[in-house]
Order: structure tokens, then C-alpha cells, then sequence
């Protein structure tokens, strides 16, 4: 059964490889993995966008060289979307550290260390660093700010265009006869609808293949014809060699 794969990149990657040694990734493969013999993989497309080295300047390089490997893949397809970055100015609804204070005329003093979160005696938070491996500080959800919360300016990153691509190449080929089956790595409920059309309309069989770090999103799994998960065993079965033959492409330093 002819099949294609369509991946949302940043939604894999945020679900199943970030902070994992499996970001050098072998698309092929792993598709392989997910789905019974039957069907047939001939295409592979990958949605994602160009990074912004802003925040990693080596963000940039990694990348180059995980989409070059890919590029040997003589059935992977790369899409682009862009990434959106600029600075938006919100309200802070929290700033859970004991005993500091906004010094005048704007500023606020936080020296680098471990602090009791304030009412959470038993939690801790690092300031200037990140956390480290394996420990988690659970964020209170809030509907709104105080009225005179403090402003403050944020850097944001956001990518946009690769949900809809995705959506539209997977509409369009299904309607032009592309592929008698098809598997969405994701877990957006953007793409929901495009799913039913496919499954509903066209009578086509959708997998939808959810990043092993969450649960399939409710409204997914019952617009999807047939479920999957991505779990560790697979990531670690479908990388892709230290170094690919034949080429000087090598897995990026720290992945």
C-alpha cells in the first residue's frame, strides 16, 4: 500500500527528542518502524523552519548538518516554514523568589543561586542557570495577571507557516491520488480537520504518530484511522552512523 509520512518537525522535536541523545535521527528508519510491512513508505516530507542562532549561535550549524543527512535520503522531502522572532512586552504573573525586591528606579536585583520558592518551601529555583537533569518545578497556571503587575520585555521565537504546509500538501495529495495511506508525526490538533478529510472523505487510512513524551491528543485519535507512538527503543534503533559513509557529515558535538 503506497504510504507517505508527513513530520512535523518542531512537534517531534519538542515531544520526543529535545534533551535526549536522539536528535541525529534517521527519518527513513524510523518510519519504517512505526508502520506494518504492508505499507509501503515511497515519500517522506519534513516540515520545519530555518533556526535562529539569537538565543544558541551554534543552533544554526546543528541544524545544517541534521538537514544535510537527511538530504541522503533519496525519499525524505524538506519543507520550510520561518521562524518569527522578536520581543513582546507582557506582565509577570510570578517572580517566585523569597526576599528580593524591584530595586528603582526599574530594575531587579536576582544573584545567581538556588532560592525557596515563596508559600513552596519544599521547592527550589535556580536563577541564572538552568535546572538541573531530571528535576521539575511545576508552574502555577493563572487566567490573568495582577492589574498592577510588572511589565517586562520578552525575546520569542515562534515558527510559522509549517502547520499549514503540511496540512496543505497532505490535502492535496491525497485529492490527487498520491498515496493510498498516510502517517502524521504530530500531535497538533491544528490538524484535525485535513485528518477527517482524508480518513472521512477520501476513505484513506491515516495514522496519526504521536511523540512518545505525550498522550494522542483527543480529537486526533478519533479523527485518525489508526494510532501510534514513537517510544525510546525505535529512537535509538533509527539513528543515523556517528559519521555517514561516503560523505564528511558527522552527528553534531553534544547531541
Amino acid at each position: 500500500m503506497r504510504t507517505r509520512v508527513y513530520v512535523d518537525g518542531l512537534n517531534l522535536y519538542y515531544g520526543a527528542l529535545k534533551g535526549t541523545p536522539y536528535k541525529w535521527l534517521n527519518l527513513a528508519s524510523l518510519s519504517a518502524r512505526l508502520l506494518p510491512s504492508k505499507y509501503v513508505i515511497d515519500k517522506i516530507l519534513y516540515f520545519t523552519a530555518h533556526v535562529s542562532g539569537i538565543s544558541d549561535a551554534e543552533a544554526p550549524a546543528r541544524q545544517h548538518a541534521y538537514l544535510s543527512a537527511l538530504r541522503t535520503l533519496p525519499n525524505v522531502e524538506i519543507k520550510f516554514g520561518n521562524f518569527l522572532t522578536k520581543t513582546v512586552w507582557r506582565p509577570l504573573v510570578n517572580l517566585p523568589v523569597a526576599d528580593r525586591q524591584i530595586k528603582a528606579p526599574n530594575q531587579v536585583t536576582l544573584p545567581e543561586g538556588d532560592f525557596v520558592v515563596a508559600g513552596q518551601p519544599d521547592q527550589i529555583l535556580p536563577v541564572g542557570r538552568y535546572a538541573e537533569s531530571g528535576k521539575s518545578h511545576r508552574r502555577r497556571k493563572v487566567k490573568a495577571p495582577l492589574q498592577n503587575a510588572v511589565i517586562a520585555e520578552f525575546h520569542t521565537a515562534e515558527e510559522k507557516g509549517s502547520d499549514v504546509n503540511l496540512a496543505s500538501h497532505f490535502l492535496n495529495d491525497a485529492w490527487k491520488g498520491s498515496f493510498d495511506a498516510a502517517a502524521v508525526i504530530s500531535n497538533d490538533t491544528d490538524l484535525v480537520t485535513p485528518i477527517q478529510m482524508v480518513a472521512e472523505d477520501q476513505g484513506k487510512p491515516v495514522f496519526i504518530v504521536c511523540p512518545g513524551r505525550w498522550q494522542v491528543a483527543h480529537r486526533l485519535r478519533e479523527a485518525a484511522t489508526y494510532v501510534r507512538h514513537i517510544r525510546e527503543p525505535m529512537l535509538i534503533a533509527a539513528q543515523f552512523p556517528e559519521t555517514l559513509a561516503d560523505t564528511t557529515l558527522a552527528k553534531p558535538p553534544n547531541w
